[in-house]
C-alpha cells in the first residue's frame, strides 16, 4: 500500500534475495552494430566462483516481443551499445565481474544507424528480415478529404520533434528466481505477471520446467517493465544449477540497456474554416523504434491517430513509419504516444486560434466531441466533462492574470498557455482474445478477507482503491482486509496494468466479487441459524468461531461490453468510456539565457466519480512534474558511435522536488454510468498535455514557436536569436 511505501516497509525484488543466491550478469556489446564471430567461455569458466556461462546458442529460436517477436535473449548480432551477448552466473558479485571480464568476444563491426535519418539511408539492415529498416507502416484515411480541404481558410502546419527519454523509475530492473518444489518462481516487478507466465511457460516447457510469477512491490515503471532478457537468463541458470538466482541491474546498465520513450518526428497540418471549424488534419509520424520493437508498433499507431478523437475533424489522413535504429529499444511510456502527438496538435490549434483571433478556449469548445458523439475513429463518447475542464482552467488563468502582465522589453517575460487531451480506459485492441479482469475474495481462517487479483500495484493506488471499494461495499472495517496482487499461483489471471485500466476494470470485478461474496455469506448465515439480514461482519465472526469459513471463496469478473477490436486502420470503439482534460500554465522566460521556468500550473480532469481523492490529486501532480521534465530538460544523448553519453541522473535531468511548481488540481463533476461507482481513471492522462501547454505559454511570452523537445535554455535562446533549432528533413519527409 502507499503507506507501506512511504514508511519504507515495502519489499522490492532486490530486498527478497537470500544471501546464498547465485548472482547473474550480462556481457554487453560495446558496439552499436556488430556480428558476434566468436565467444570463448573457457577462461570465464575457470574463474573461481563462476558457476556457468550462457550464450545465444542456449536460447536458439527464442524471441521476446509481445507484439512483434524480434528480440533475442542473447544476441549473435549486437544491435545497440549494451545489447547482451552472453551471461555469467557466480557465487558472488566479485566473481561475477571477473567472469564477465574473462569472456573473450570477437566482433565483426557492421555499419550502424544512430538516428532515424541514418537508418533510412543505410544499406545495411538492423534486422535481416527488414531490408529498409522500416519495421511497421500505418496508413489511415477517414472522411472526404477533398471536400474537407476545399473548406479550409487557414492551414497551420509544422514539424515537431521529441527526444528519447528514460522512464526514470526509482528501482532499477531486478529479478530473483527461486527454486521451489521442482518449479521455478520468478520474482520481479512487471505490469503483467500473468502474461509473463504465459509467454515464459511456453519456453520452459521445452526445458521440462514449471513456472509461477510473483510480483513484489514495484519501485516505478511508467510503462517500462514487461518482458526482459534478464528474466530468461535467470530462469535458465536456476533451472540448470538448481539454485536461487538473482540479477540486479546497475543504474548505468539500466540506462544504456533499458528502454526509452519513442523519439518521434511529427509533421502535421490542421485546416480550419474562417469561423474556426476544424475540418481537416494530416499527420506523418516517424518513430524511433530502437533495436527491438517491444510496444513500438502500438505506440506509433496511437501517436498517429489517437488524439484525432478529441475534435470533430471532417477528414483525416495519417501516415506512420516505425524505424529500426541501432539505439536501445524503445517502450511504451505513460501516455502511450499521446504526449508526442499532443505537443504537435495543441500548438497548431493555438496558432489557428491566434490567426483567426478566436479565444483558444472557445476554439476548443466549438470543435470538441461531446456526450453521445461517435468520433472519426469510432470512439463512442458517454460522459464528457471536457467543457467543465476548460472552464476551470480559464477561471484559474483569469485570476492569475490580474495585474501580472509585465511591461514589454523586460528581461523576464511571462506567458500563458493551454492544452487539452482525451484518453481511453483500457484498449480492447491490446489483446485480441479479451479484455477481462478477475478479483477473488477469500475468507481466511482468522476471519479476514483476502482480496486477490492478477493485476499489480504500480504506485497508482490500486491497493488503496480495492480496499476502499470492498470495505464500502461489504460494510467491513479496512483492518479486516488484505490485498494480494500479481501472484500467478494464488491470484486469478490478470491482463496487466496498462492504458489506465486498473481502477476501472478491477473496480468492476471487485464489485461483482462483493455481490457474490455477500450472497455466499447470506447462505452461510442460514446454515448457522442466523437471520438473513445479519451484518456480514457478524456472520464472518460467527462462522469463524464455528469453524465454518472453509470454501468461502468467490471470484468476480468484468469484461467491458460494446467495445471493438479495432480494424487494421485503427477504427473501432476500443474503450467502455473515455477521459478528458485541460491544462494551463504560466511561464517566465529569461530572454538573456533562454531559461524557462513554470511559475503556476492548472490541471483539470474528467475522471468520473473520484474514488480516492488524495490518490487522484497525487497522480495528477506526479504526471505534471514528470511532464515538465519531458518538456524542459530530459533527453538521452547519443554520440555518433551510438553510445549513451548520459547514463545517470546527474546528466539526464529528470524533474525532481526542486523542479516542482504550484499546481491547482480540479476534477469535473461527471458520473460515468459504465464505470464502477461512476468512476473513470486518472493514471496516464496528466502527463499528456504538459509539453504542449508549456510550449504555448513560451510562445505567448516570446512570440517564438519551439517545436523540438526538450525546450532547454539553448533551444529557447536560439529561437530568440532567430537561429535554426536543429530540425532537419528526413528521407520521405512528405505527407504522402
Amino acid at each position: 500500500s502507499s503507506s507501506e511505501r512511504a514508511a519504507g516497509q515495502a519489499l522490492y525484488a532486490a530486498d527478497l534475495i537470500p544471501a546464498d543466491a547465485v548472482v547473474a550478469g550480462m556481457a554487453r556489446s560495446p558496439h552499436a552494430h556488430a556480428r558476434v564471430k566468436r565467444i570463448d567461455t573457457r577462461a570465464a569458466l575457470d574463474v573461481p566462483g563462476v558457476l556457468g556461462v550462457l550464450t545465444a546458442d542456449d536460447f536458439e529460436g527464442v524471441r521476446l516481443g509481445h507484439q512483434k517477436a524480434d528480440e533475442p535473449v542473447l544476441s549473435t548480432v549486437a544491435r545497440y551499445v549494451g545489447d547482451g551477448v552472453a551471461a555469467v552466473a557466480a557465487i558472488d558479485p566479485v566473481s561475477l565481474a571477473r567472469g564477465i571480464e574473462a569472456l573473450e568476444v570477437e566482433y565483426e563491426l557492421l555499419p550502424h544507424a544512430s538516428t532515424m535519418d541514418e537508418a533510412l539511408a543505410m544499406e545495411c539492415a538492423v534486422h535481416r528480415s527488414c531490408a529498409d529498416n522500416i519495421c511497421e507502416r500505418y496508413t489511415t484515411d477517414r472522411g472526404d478529404w477533398d471536400a474537407a480541404a476545399s473548406r479550409v481558410c487557414v492551414w497551420a502546419e509544422g514539424v515537431f520533434e521529441t527526444e528519447a527519454v528514460p522512464h526514470a523509475y526509482l528501482e532499477p530492473r531486478s529479478c530473483l528466481v527461486r527454486v521451489r518444489d521442482g518449479r521455478l518462481e520468478l520474482v520481479t516487478g512487471s505490469h503483467a505477471p500473468s502474461i509473463l507466465a504465459e509467454a515464459y511457460r511456453r519456453i520452459l516447457r521445452q526445458w521440462g520446467a514449471e513456472l509461477e510469477v510473483v510480483t513484489p512491490a514495484i519501485g516505478g515503471s511508467f510503462g517500462a517493465k514487461w518482458e526482459h532478457p534478464s528474466h530468461l537468463v535467470c530462469l535458465a541458470f536456476a533451472h540448470r544449477l538448481g539454485r536461487d538466482v538473482a540479477m540486479v541491474i546497475s543504474r548505468r546498465d539500466d540506462m544504456i540497456a533499458g528502454s526509452t520513450r519513442l523519439a518521434m518526428r511529427i509533421k502535421m497540418r490542421i485546416g480550419a474554416t474562417s469561423g474556426g471549424e476544424l475540418v481537416a488534419k494530416e499527420t506523418s509520424v516517424w518513430a524511433d523504434n530502437g533495436a527491438y520493437s517491444r510496444h513500438g508498433p502500438a505506440v506509433t499507431r496511437a501517436a498517429s491517430i489517437r488524439l484525432d478523437n478529441l475534435y470533430r475533424y471532417g477528414a483525416i489522413k495519417a501516415r506512420a513509419r516505425l524505424i529500426y535504429t541501432n539505439r536501445m529499444p524503445s517502450e511504451c511510456f505513460r501516455g502511450f504516444g499521446s504526449p508526442q502527438a499532443c505537443f504537435a496538435q495543441e500548438q497548431l490549434l493555438d496558432e489557428i486560434a491566434r490567426r483567426l483571433k478566436i479565444d483558444p478556449f472557445e476554439l476548443r469548445r466549438r470543435n470538441a466531441v461531446d456526450s453521445g458523439d461517435t468520433t472519426i475513429h469510432g470512439w463512442k463518447i458517454s460522459s464528457c466533462g471536457f467543457n467543465d475542464c476548460l472552464d476551470s482552467i480559464a477561471a484559474g488563468i483569469a485570476r492569475h492574470r490580474r495585474g501580472k502582465t509585465p511591461a514589454a522589453g523586460q528581461r523576464y517575460r511571462s506567458g500563458y498557455g493551454i492544452a487539452a487531451i482525451m484518453h481511453c480506459i483500457s484498449n480492447r485492441g491490446y489483446d485480441k482474445r479479451f479484455d477481462r479482469a478477475f478479483v477473488t475474495l477469500t475468507a481466511d481462517s482468522d476471519g479476514k478477507i483476502c482480496i486477490a487479483s492478477g493485476e499489480v500495484e504500480l504506485g497508482c493506488g490500486t491497493v488503496d482503491v480495492l480496499t476502499k471499494m470492498v470495505a464500502s461495499e461489504l460494510a467491513l472495517d479496512k483492518s479486516r482486509l488484505r490485498v494480494m496482487l500479481g501472484d500467478t499461483a494464488e491470484a486469478p489471471h490478470g491482463l496487466g496494468s496498462f492504458a489506465s485500466r486498473t481502477a476501472f476494470v478491477i473496480g468492476h470485478a471487485a464489485l461483482d466479487a462483493c455481490a457474490r461474496f455477500a450472497e455466499a455469506c447470506r447462505l452461510r448465515a442460514v446454515e448457522l441459524g442466523l437471520a438473513i439480514d445479519t451484518p456480514l461482519e457478524q456472520i464472518l465472526d460467527q462462522a469463524r468461531r464455528a469453524g465454518r469459513l472453509e470454501k468461502l471463496r468467490v471470484t468476480g469478473v468484468y469484461e467491458p461490453g460494446a467495445v471493438d477490436v479495432p480494424d487494421d486502420s485503427g477504427y473501432g470503439n476500443i474503450s467502455a468510456a473515455y477521459t478528458f482534460g485541460a491544462h494551463g500554465c504560466c511561464v517566465r522566460v529569461d530572454t538573456l539565457t533562454g531559461k524557462v521556468k513554470v511559475e503556476q500550473y492548472w490541471a483539470a480532469h474528467d475522471a468520473g466519480h473520484i474514488i480516492n481523492p488524495t490518490g487522484a490529486v497525487g497522480q495528477v501532480t506526479g504526471g505534471v512534474i514528470q511532464g515538465i521534465g519531458f518538456a524542459l530538460t530530459e533527453a538521452v544523448s547519443f554520440d555518433d558511435s551510438g553510445t549513451v553519453l548520459n547514463p545517470g541522473y546527474l546528466d539526464d535531468r529528470v524533474a525532481t522536488f526542486p523542479d516542482s511548481v504550484p499546481i491547482d488540481v480540479w476534477f469535473a463533476p461527471t458520473f460515468e454510468e459504465a464505470g464502477p461507482g461512476g468512476a473513470k481513471t486518472i493514471g496516464e492522462p496528466p502527463i499528456i498535455p504538459v509539453a504542449a501547454c508549456i510550449a504555448n505559454a513560451v510562445y505567448d511570452a516570446i512570440g517564438k514557436r519551439i517545436r523540438q523537445l526538450p525546450m532547454n535554455s539553448e533551444r529557447v535562446w536560439r529561437a530568440l536569436q532567430d537561429q535554426n533549432t536543429g530540425l532537419s528533413r528526413m528521407k520521405g519527409d512528405t505527407y504522402d
